[in-house]
């Protein structure tokens, strides 16, 4: 399952790279009449380069997924070190802000962990209940009154709050934080059939939430530049990951 999910992502990601390429970049790029002395080449040969090079990384990672495909543990950890490698450069550059990050720890993380879900998995789970126990300690705070860090917390339209969480959302949000850290220690523990598929639930919730909602939150957001959108890109969206990671890391060791 982790080598099919690695060699997924590579097919995805050169498709994605491709295709959006040209119609967000290379597309644009070419369509605007450039001055000749930044052409020293000349416009023609400059485009055939440009999108030689642009897409010779889409076939490469084509081939690096046939490579997996076929691949023993030692040769598919060196491709999800690879991954995770550029997922990190990625998020580092982008500051958050290209989603392929996410794209290259998901394939990353399965390569590299996959094969070995009986040392990695109780390992993700108490990453997991660490995380979720912080954030649900984070939450109580706000619940009695503190306020630092609550305005970065909550998403933002026209530079205005797009809610006002009462007391009593916070504490029932501190409660599902506080029992989903239950639930990964506990899973992670005894790779019981009901607590692996609740991990596995929880998986998907925050696989969900870091994909977004196609407007505030997540990696498919479309308001950028607010303090949210900023903390959203740098921490939120990226603890999402780790910790559907984590989740998917210990349903895979209970159902396997």
């Amino acid at each position: 399952m982790s080598q099919a999910i690695c060699v997924t992502v590579l097919v995805v990601l050169a498709v994605l790279h491709s295709l959006l390429g040209e119609r967000r970049l290379l597309g644009p790029l070419f369509a605007r009449e450039l001055p000749r002395e930044a052409l020293p080449l000349g416009r023609a040969f400059t485009e055939r380069t440009l999108r030689f090079a642009w897409h010779l990384l889409s076939v490469a990672w084509l081939a690096l997924a046939w490579i997996a495909a076929r691949a023993d543990v030692a040769v598919l950890t060196a491709v999800g070190c690879m991954l995770l490698a550029s997922g990190a450069l990625a998020l580092v550059s982008s500051r958050g802000r290209h989603f392929a990050w996410a794209l290259f720890a998901v394939g990353g993380a399965a390569a590299v962990f996959g094969p070995r879900l009986g040392l990695v998995g109780p390992f993700a789970g108490g990453v997991a209940a660490l995380a979720l126990a912080a954030i649900a300690a984070v939450h109580v705070a706000w619940m009695f009154g503190m306020r630092r860090g609550l305005r970065a917390a909550i998403p933002e339209v026209d530079r205005r709050a797009a809610f006002a969480p009462p007391r009593l959302l916070t504490a029932i949000v501190t409660l599902v934080f506080g029992s989903a850290a239950a639930i990964v220690l506990v899973a992670a523990r005894s790779g019981s059939a009901p607590w692996t598929w609740l991990t596995l639930a929880g998986a998907c919730v925050f696989a969900l939430r870091a994909l977004g909602d196609f407007r505030l939150v997540g990696l498919t957001k479309r308001v950028h530049g607010t303090a949210f959108a900023r903390w959203d890109d740098r921490l939120f969206t990226p603890l999402c990951v780790l910790l559907a990671a984590c989740f998917a890391l210990v349903a895979a060791r209970g159902l396997a």
